[in-house]
């Protein structure tokens, strides 16, 4: 089956989309209207540039681009920016930190060296030093970030979420512009915090080609790990934060998405990568690691997460063989599994826990951690590309990885039992 048909756009749904981004409509804190019909058309438009050559890092530039007015102020974005020499217009990619992160311009050379033109940009008011490292305030800051959506009672166009929104929609805009770039061949990715804004943006952003988040998802509130736990909030404060679940953005829309994570991210557990892929799965590939650690560096290595660079040459450059592609999900005790790849599949492997999927945290512990869990290889027919399932009896949770021949995986969604 080819992704690319899930490139195929209504005209009809994206010329109703233009409508509600360029009407006249009330910007208060409106939980029930739909994120397009809230944001400034602006961030469609080209933005001016102000270049920082003091700041390059070889052949990366170093730049502002303008943002969005914070409370009547101008604000700028901090970015690097990598073109590759090529003499065609070649595709590009948005990269998006996470928290605690910042204008990462070693990510920009990871996605130049493999043909991209790509922008990462700080979302928290930073610029680095002439190194390439810190984080420094300047005089065109915006907001940050307060927690996990604690500025949510602010008007909307005061809030961390809408500006990181805004900035990342910006820059699609500055490499859409940009005549090195081929602007029907942009993709976005993100980590972390990173992956709930890039997974939220292409569900708004329909420019785009692809995206591919890594560790954060969708369903936020029904993580068992860090972003689950509301601690004292009211139900009123936790459903008004819903507002920016990004799942309310990305499950009305159809841009081919790459879900990336771990079995046992501290932050952000299985059970809400899955339910993100869950209802995506028809334009949508899911890519769990075991034991996946978290930061920035192993969400973008190329040797540890290859299955982010071959999603993306697919779907922007059409190279095959892409991804396989799980076409029969499990369900239960004992079902069948089936998958197509042009690629030879060469393991399968189940991966379980007997006790239901919670975080436990001991005092020593930095991070929670959910119970262990258990492999089983399973067999596999590689003439009708199947793989029987059958889970141990005391099993309460589980799914199956299919690596290739190249060594990339591909998962089904997890079960619970």
């Amino acid at each position: 089956m080819n992704v690319l048909i899930y490139k195929t756009l209504n005209l009809k749904s994206i010329l109703g989309m233009i409508l509600f981004l360029f009407s006249t409509v009330s910007l208060g804190q409106n939980h029930e209207a739909p994120l397009t019909k809230l944001l400034d058309a602006q961030v469609f438009k080209v933005p001016k540039l102000y270049w920082k050559p003091e700041l390059d890092q070889g052949e990366i530039k170093a730049l502002f681009y303008e943002t969005l007015d914070f409370k009547g102020k101008p604000t700028r974005a901090f970015a690097y920016l990598g073109v590759p020499k090529s003499d065609k217009p070649l595709p590009a990619m948005v990269l998006v930190h996470g928290g605690g992160g910042r204008a990462f311009y070693e990510w920009v050379k990871i996605w130049n060296d493999k043909g991209y033109v790509a922008i990462a940009m700080s979302l928290e008011g930073h610029v680095s030093d002439e190194k390439g490292e810190g984080k420094f305030q300047h005089e065109y800051s915006g907001p940050q970030r307060v927690g996990r959506f604690d500025d949510i009672e602010a008007p909307l166009k005061e809030q961390w979420m809408y500006h990181a929104v805004s900035d990342i929609i910006v820059a699609h805009s500055l490499l859409a512009d940009m005549p090195e770039v081929d602007a029907s061949r942009i993709g976005i990715t993100g980590i972390s915090w990173g992956g709930i804004l890039s997974s939220l943006v292409s569900g708004v952003d329909t420019r785009l080609q692809c995206a591919i988040p890594v560790y954060g998802a969708g369903f936020l509130y029904e993580s068992k790990g860090y972003f689950g736990d509301e601690g004292d909030n009211s139900t009123d404060v936790i459903e008004k934060k819903k507002f920016w679940d990004p799942a309310r953005q990305f499950s009305k829309g159809n841009v081919p998405t790459l879900w990336v994570n771990g079995d046992s991210d501290a932050h952000f557990s299985l059970n809400i990568t899955s339910h993100s892929f869950d209802v995506t799965k028809d334009h949508a590939f899911m890519s769990i690691h075991p034991s996946m650690k978290h930061g920035h560096p192993s969400g973008w290595k190329p040797d540890e997460v290859p299955e982010i660079y071959a999603f993306a040459d697919y779907i922007l450059k059409g190279k095959t063989p892409g991804l396989g592609r799980i076409t029969q999900q499990p369900s239960g005790r004992k079902s069948v599994v089936r998958y197509e790849s042009e690629v030879p599949v060469l393991k399968a492997t189940l991966y379980y826990q007997n006790e239901p999927l919670t975080y436990t945290k001991l005092e020593s512990e930095r991070h929670p951690h959910p119970e262990p869990w258990f492999s089983k290889s399973l067999k596999l027919n590689d003439q009708d590309k199947s793989v029987k399932v059958k889970v141990p009896k005391d099993c309460k949770g589980y799914y199956v990885n299919l690596e290739d021949q190249r060594g990339f995986l591909i998962s089904t969604q997890f079960i619970e039992l």
